[in-house]
């Protein structure tokens, strides 16, 4: 896995829920199919999308800067998760995420990188270049940085292996 990412980024607020993410009504339910849910990916929160399959994934965003509690509302649910990877988003950089969906996150091989001050760092479109081991984070379109909580140890090990069922595969 790529360690450094370089992308433009979309941004969303505090308190973004699982159901924000992708509307219950659209996760499938028969498997975890990412790709399909992934048209639906916040179409509650992005004006001009709602009810536009894939309107999220033609924006062409691959990083989501988030506030405080993203992922929050929900109990262990994969979901949003999968649909997050299946609408093209590569990284989740938040102020802070909910214990459930940082764990679903890491476990689906979405990496989540923790960075207070990102919310006043990052505005929509800017390019930012991001190190997911070491938590560093560059906005390349103003010049600043933030030093975030990066990746290490089982986590890299679970990402590195394409998700926690291939991890477990491998050990085996």
């Amino acid at each position: 896995m790529n360690t450094k990412l370089q992308e433009r980024c979309w941004i969303c607020g505090d308190s973004v829920t699982v159901y924000q993410i992708i509307s219950e009504s659209h996760w499938t339910m028969k498997k975890l199919d990412g790709e399909e849910m992934g048209n639906w990916v916040f179409e509650a929160l992005e004006p001009g999308i709602q009810g536009v399959r894939g309107g999220f994934k033609a924006l062409g965003y691959e990083i989501v800067v988030a506030g405080e509690n993203f992922g929050c509302g929900s109990k262990s649910v994969e979901h949003p998760m999968a649909a997050l990877k299946g609408a093209g988003v590569k990284l989740v950089v938040a102020e802070s995420v909910s214990r459930y969906s940082y764990r679903n996150a890491i476990n689906l091989a979405l990496p989540v990188v923790v960075c207070p001050g990102i919310t006043k760092m990052a505005r929509r479109d800017d390019v930012l270049n991001v190190d997911i081991e070491s938590g560093l984070v560059v906005n390349e379109t103003t010049g600043e940085r933030l030093q975030g909580c990066g990746l290490n140890g089982f986590a890299m090990s679970i990402l590195n292996a394409g998700g926690l069922l291939n991890y477990i595969e491998q050990e085996m």
